[in-house]
């Protein structure tokens, strides 16, 4: 049996739950990881947003929290039923130190938060290439997976202190690719960027 919900998406909704969103967003800096996970659960037609994010066609399927082969917890799965494609999504904490920290005053580390939401992303596939066929996790998605794609959501826009810390996060999110897919990396702001621009083209479209 399928562990998703199904959800038919509603633009009227999307855009209601965005722009609480963002009013609540406006009222902190600073955020933890369960804060601001349960801001997102609780919108799940403004999740849906990510899809086209992701390259995926509207989502009709979604799950928050997955399990993946009793292992690995998926913080937010959209898909498609049609096409079998999916989006995983790991949420990270959205603090100063989220992407990078410490090091030197002239070149800071990668931070543990952000690398520990690549580290989801990369056992995340490894389950898929590692059991293509099992029964279990095919089971769980209701049906074959087609493709996946795979974004981490970590930090905010001004934890990133100069250029050289932008260049670098912009490099990595266009860059990396796992399983010859594009692991997206974007920070809180650019996923309410993202959103307000799938929500427009979606507009025109209704």
């Amino acid at each position: 049996m399928s562990a998703f919900d199904s959800i038919k998406f509603n633009l009227k909704l999307a855009d209601a739950e965005l722009t609480s969103f963002k009013a609540w967003f406006s009222t902190i800096t600073f955020v933890g990881e369960t804060a601001i996970v349960a801001e997102i659960k609780a919108r799940p037609h403004m999740a849906c947003l990510l899809a086209s994010t992701l390259g995926l066609e509207a989502p009709d399927m979604i799950k928050f929290e997955l399990a993946l082969k009793g292992m690995f917890r998926t913080d937010l799965v959209l898909g498609n039923n049609g096409t079998r494609r999916f989006g995983l999504i790991e949420f990270e904490d959205a603090m100063e130190n989220s992407i990078f920290k410490k090091g030197t005053p002239q070149y800071r580390y990668w931070a543990p938060r952000i690398e520990h939401g690549f580290s989801q992303v990369i056992d995340w596939a490894w389950v898929r290439a590692d059991h293509p066929s099992d029964k279990t996790l095919l089971a769980g998605f209701g049906g074959p997976i087609n493709a996946s794609t795979y974004a981490v959501i970590c930090g905010r826009d001004a934890s990133l202190r100069d250029a050289v810390e932008r260049d670098r996060f912009t490099h990595r999110r266009d860059h990396l690719k796992v399983g010859g897919q594009t692991a997206l990396v974007l920070t809180y702001d650019e996923m309410v960027q993202y959103m307000e621009d799938n929500l427009a083209v979606a507009k025109t479209w209704s």
